[in-house]
């Protein structure tokens, strides 16, 4: 079945509707319509990925722009981000190493939470601020420990008080600086 056949009635106007390389402002949405070509079997696919998750095209494609500015924003910026890792007791020392590295990083890690799930088996997410490089780095110090099973470091480009804050975060308890 051609992928126009499996679009209905509505969608194959709008996709065969000879839109292209147009745009139709309209400032009363706040919005700009312009058209978007892609291979016929890549738009199945995106399809079937919004009927799953029953999002519209629109939704889909800001979320992808905004995902793709994010990742250019943080090539240089500064970020927040969520550090996850799953790590084992039976491990030496383990526990020790990974909590030294986190507090030489005490300006990047606002928060931790430890949840134990099982006898042997140990989740730690971390939350962080600060240059995204730095946050990189930290993450692979600490996943790259022996006995750290797997983790995951997702990151936010910082445009929020708390990413702001970050730069002062270094300055020293009774340090004469005032802001």
């Amino acid at each position: 079945m051609s992928i126009l056949a499996s679009l209905d009635r509505q969608d194959r106007w709008c996709y065969d509707c000879r839109m292209r390389n147009t745009e139709n402002h309209d400032e009363e949405a706040g919005a700009v319509r312009f058209s978007v070509s892609m291979e016929p079997e890549l738009l199945a696919r995106f399809e079937a990925l919004l009927r799953r998750t029953g999002w519209s095209r629109s939704k889909a494609i800001r979320d992808l722009v905004r995902n793709r500015l994010a990742e250019s924003e943080l090539e240089s910026g500064s970020a927040v981000g969520v550090l996850s890792y799953v790590y084992g007791h039976d491990q030496p020392d383990l526990a020790h190493r990974l909590m030294h590295i986190q507090h030489e990083a005490h300006a990047e890690v606002v928060s931790s939470t430890h949840v134990h799930l099982d006898r042997r088996e140990c989740l730690e997410v971390l939350i962080l601020r600060g240059p995204a490089a730095d946050l990189r780095e930290l993450a692979n110090r600490l996943l790259a420990l022996k006995g750290v099973r797997q983790g995951r470091l997702n990151l936010t480009p910082a445009r929020c008080p708390l990413a702001g804050a970050h730069g002062r975060a270094h300055q020293h308890p009774g340090s004469s600086r005032h802001d």
